[in-house]
């Protein structure tokens, strides 16, 4: 019994054991009332085309938490955020959303940040409810895979989306809703701030270290930087965590 609880303790350092039914993405949709006379009730939900997972089959991967390390088939669901993994009964449950577990899948690391979304995803997708997070705002956790080492990190983060529907102009439309869509950006992450969402240019690199704006354009000039590379970013990135 105490070799079970034992195991129970362990795995709950892990684990989020919370019914997964891999149910496909939906969406709820108010038709416009000129799009459909015949129907009092416009409200529609559409199942959504495409697979929420980056990777459709379980990998093996691993869960790092402090020093503990476990070893498990996991996959990342790029829609909602959050990786599924199958314990040793074949059972589904999540990975346990904390700041101190890390994921390794695939050769890459992912860490959960903070990060702000933005006015533009807003405006473009339909985003999924996380009635989890306690987070206020815009403001929403995330995983995001490492592309460098440092204080201040280069990130990537993957997600899919479900882009907003469009509707003619005119009489009566019957319509399908588009497929997922994989959208990939870069964020870099400064210590003890939330993520910042940059394109790998000169302008946006400046905004997100703007507290050394000065110091960091300089550098840019002095080493003919064109800020248009991950490895270039990266240099920078190594720079700045030089400067007091």
């Amino acid at each position: 019994m105490k070799t079970k609880l034992s195991f129970l303790i362990l795995l709950s350092s892990f684990y989020c054991f919370s019914q997964d039914t891999d149910e496909p993405v939906t969406i709820r949709f108010s038709l416009p009332s000129t799009a459909d006379r015949l129907q009092d009730d416009r409200t529609r939900i559409f199942t959504i085309k495409g697979t929420p997972y980056l990777n459709e089959e379980h990998q093996l991967g691993t869960i790092i938490n402090g020093e503990t390390t476990m070893e498990a088939p996991i996959r990342y669901n790029a829609y909602y955020d959050y990786f599924q993994v199958l314990d040793e009964n074949k059972k589904k449950a999540s990975v346990l959303k904390s700041n101190n577990v890390i994921v390794q899948l695939d050769g890459k690391t992912y860490h959960l940040l903070t990060y702000e979304e933005t006015v533009q995803d807003k405006a473009l997708y339909y985003l999924p409810q996380n009635k989890n997070q306690q987070l206020s705002g815009n403001m929403k956790e995330g995983y995001f895979c490492a592309l460098s080492d440092g204080e201040t990190v280069l990130y990537n983060k993957t997600t899919k989306r479900v882009p907003k529907f469009k509707l003619q102009d005119h009489g009566y439309t019957q319509f399908a809703p588009t497929d997922l869509v994989t959208l990939n950006h870069y964020y870099i992450k400064r210590k003890h701030r939330p993520a910042v969402r940059i394109k790998l240019s000169k302008k946006e690199v400046l905004f997100a270290l703007n507290n050394k704006y000065n110091e960091v354009r300089d550098y840019i000039k002095k080493n003919k930087l064109k800020v248009k590379t991950e490895e270039e970013v990266i240099q920078i990135l190594s720079y700045y965590d030089t400067l007091d």
